[in-house]
Order: structure tokens, then C-alpha cells, then sequence
């Protein structure tokens, strides 16, 4: 990686991985869904899925947290560093997931949205092999102790690459909705409005600086790594619709 490129615009730019970003990014739930054209049914068991995923988020968030190492500095030098911005961010996804779950209940309150509806025909709500892997990522930052295992870098890059495709992927809605107007008045608005777009760049400039700060040889490999995590379980997070 050049030493003027931010390990960000390395990952955004890597034609290894620009395929897997548009296939992230693009597909035709997301298509029918900006348009307004997917039925309750189909958003209800999409947005119950992103629930469970937001869920989990949560332990994930506090997983990354337990990694920062905070300076052995005086309070004025410490909130100046990296990990203390790292640390402040880190509290801002906090609150943000946690609203955005009072959100959906909310909001699938007022457009009679079923946050546990069944897919293909189940018996019982759970989460599907997406969300599970999904799940199952977020907890490997909660069941092993800060330093051991998964590190906060991959963390990091791993928090960016989630918020960065969800950002690029929504688009604004055109047409009439068969949803009753719930994602181009509610959903769409929370996920691509100014608010996230300040708080995606406020990771990505944390992100870029710690890379930075960071010691290790194999940090362009580490965050490459957990960048094609990320983009191959989010293409495959939304759903297959015709």
C-alpha cells in the first residue's frame, strides 16, 4: 500500500474486491425496495432478520470496546489519541443500534410490519444461515479475551465495511410503495441520510488512523482479509427476489 493511501481508499479501490462490493452493494431487493415495490410480506421477513443481525451488533460494538488500550496519559493528552476518538465513536454506535432497535419496533408498529415473520414456510422464527453467520461473527469479539483471537483492527475495518455497504447500497425510493411507504419514509431516510453518512466517515477516519499508528507488518493483509469477510456476507444478507 502506497504510504499516501489510507488503508480505506486501499480496500475501496482493490480491483480483487470490486465485484464483491458491487455484488454488496447491488442486487434486486435493493432495487425493488428504493422503487417501493416490495410487498410487507418480503420487507417484514427481511427487516426481522436485521433485527436479530442489530441485536448482536450490540455485543459486538462492546466486544471492540473491551480492545482499546487507552493511553497511560493525563485525561487532556488521552482524549487527543486515537483510541480515545476510537473509544468515542465506538459509544455512538452504541446508541445508534440500540435506538435503531426502538425504531423498528416503532415504526413496525405504525405500518403493520411483522418483526418476527417466518421465511420459506417455517414453524418457528429464527434467525436464517445468513443472519446465523452473522451472528456468529459478531460474538467471535465476545467470547475471546481483548488481545486474543480476533484484534481490534479487524474490528475496525470489519465495523466500516458494514455501515460503508449499508450506506452505499440504499438509494432513494421512486413509485408507489406496496409497503405502505415504510421505506422511503422511514427505513431509507435512517440509513442513507446526512447523520449516518457523518457517522460511517467518523469510522473511517478512525479506521485510517489507527491503521496508520499500527506496528504490524501484515496490516494491509489483516484488513484486506476482513474486508472480503464482510462483502461476501452482505451480498448474501439480502434476500433472493424476482
Amino acid at each position: 500500500m502506497s504510504s499516501h493511501k489510507s488503508i480505506t481508499t486501499h480496500l475501496l479501490q482493490h480491483p480483487d474486491t470490486a465485484d464483491m462490493y458491487k455484488k454488496a452493494t447491488q442486487c434486486c431487493f435493493l432495487e425493488l425496495a428504493g422503487q417501493g415495490r416490495l410487498p410487507k410480506e418480503s420487507l417484514s421477513q427481511w427487516l426481522s432478520q436485521d433485527r436479530l443481525y442489530a441485536q448482536a451488533y450490540c455485543r459486538f460494538i462492546g466486544g471492540l470496546i473491551s480492545r482499546v488500550q487507552l493511553p497511560v496519559s493525563s485525561a487532556t493528552e488521552a482524549s487527543r489519541t486515537t483510541p480515545f476518538r476510537i473509544l468515542l465513536m465506538l459509544q455512538t454506535a452504541m446508541i445508534g443500534v440500540t435506538t435503531e432497535l426502538q425504531f423498528f419496533e416503532k415504526t413496525a408498529g405504525e405500518y403493520q410490519l411483522d418483526l418476527a415473520a417466518l421465511e420459506g414456510g417455517g414453524q418457528e422464527f429464527e434467525a436464517n444461515e445468513v443472519t446465523k453467520a452473522c451472528i456468529d461473527l459478531f460474538d467471535s469479539f465476545t467470547t475471546a479475551e481483548a488481545g486474543q483471537g480476533r484484534s481490534l483492527l479487524q474490528g475496525l475495518v470489519m465495523l466500516w465495511a458494514l455501515e460503508k455497504v449499508y450506506l452505499d447500497a440504499w438509494t432513494p425510493p421512486a413509485g408507489d410503495a406496496l409497503d405502505g411507504g415504510a421505506l422511503r419514509n422511514k427505513f431509507i431516510p435512517n440509513w442513507a441520510g446526512d447523520q449516518f453518512r457523518a457517522f460511517v466517515g467518523h469510522i473511517q477516519e478512525c479506521l485510517d488512523a489507527f491503521a496508520s499508528e499500527a506496528a504490524d507488518s501484515d496490516v494491509d493483509q489483516v484488513a484486506m482479509n476482513a474486508w472480503k469477510e464482510i462483502l461476501i456476507l452482505e451480498e448474501g444478507f439480502w434476500p433472493r427476489v424476482q
